[in-house]
């Protein structure tokens, strides 16, 4: 628990000064990656490079394999967001953690900012990169998004084979609702920058039929970024398609959630769904 709440302070810290626990190693020494390591490394995918961070609980594994992907930035940070919440899995439940950097956020050198198509790739070749490590399983990969990162986990579910579970924290669903129903300018900005009068997104609720893996929301009554009601729709979809999911709103949270809270449902969720990789050592 005190682990948990610790992860906004180290996080803070790693974007003034950067992790100094992670460290850059050449794709062939991946394999051989120390347990309890986290590594930065770089990945062909799109036609250029994508930044992701790798972690390796401790033990011999093979361990299920959770994708995380960031939120929005206003100063560009990318996966490094996501690695002090890969790390807290990692010890908790023994998962390895992948936190991808997106286009145009970290130091991901690929064309495409918001592509649904380009992103889905590169996750989907992250994913490549990672399970032929001997120590990752690739029959148990999880996934988990924030924000921006939960919009395209969700537009990301379907391609993903061997997916055993989802998270998704504070997200949106049916883009073309969320440009009318937000209340926050900057969100419709972002949403539509060139201003066109019918801008053309993504609603992925139709696609939900075709999940399979149990899904996990997360959300804030209070949000003034991405309503609510983004998730309240998702989650009557998920019930209509009689797909396994737990819907939880926390009342008095905007658009961050409560660390302990976000902590305890979640751990709670994936015990139940995927269990832990944790092995004892015995006394």
């Amino acid at each position: 628990m005190v682990m948990w709440k610790r992860i906004l302070v180290v996080w803070q810290i790693c974007l003034l000064v950067g992790c100094s626990a992670v460290s850059t190693p050449t794709p062939q020494n991946l394999e051989t990656l120390s347990a309890g390591k986290t590594v930065q490394f770089f990945y062909d995918s799109q036609g250029g490079k994508v930044e992701a961070y790798l972690v390796r609980p401790r033990g011999e594994g093979p361990f299920p394999l959770m994708v995380l992907l960031h939120g929005h930035s206003l100063i560009g940070v990318g996966a490094s967001r996501m690695v002090p919440i890969a790390e807290q899995f990692s010890t908790e439940l023994c998962y390895a953690g992948l936190a991808v950097s997106l286009p145009g956020y970290g130091n991901t050198a690929v064309a495409g900012d918001s592509d649904r198509n380009v992103i889905t790739g590169l996750v989907l070749d992250g994913i490549a990169q990672a399970t032929q490590l001997p120590w990752i399983d690739r029959k148990r990969l999880l996934l988990y998004g924030f924000s921006y990162g939960a919009v395209f986990a969700a537009a990301s579910v379907k391609q993903i084979p061997n997916l055993r579970a989802v998270v998704l924290y504070s997200g949106a669903y049916d883009l073309p609702r969320l440009y009318q129903e937000t209340p926050t300018q900057w969100v419709r900005r972002a949403l539509n920058p060139n201003g066109e009068t019918n801008p053309k997104l993504s609603n992925i609720l139709p696609e939900v039929s075709a999940w399979s893996a149990p899904t996990l929301i997360l959300h804030g009554a209070k949000d003034e970024l991405i309503p609510i009601n983004q998730a309240h729709l998702l989650d009557r979809q998920l019930e209509v398609t009689g797909i396994p999911h737990r819907f939880v709103i926390f009342p008095d949270a905007g658009h961050r959630l409560p660390v302990d809270g976000v902590r305890d449902e979640a751990l709670s969720f994936l015990q139940q769904r995927v269990g832990s990789a944790c092995r004892s050592t015995g006394p």
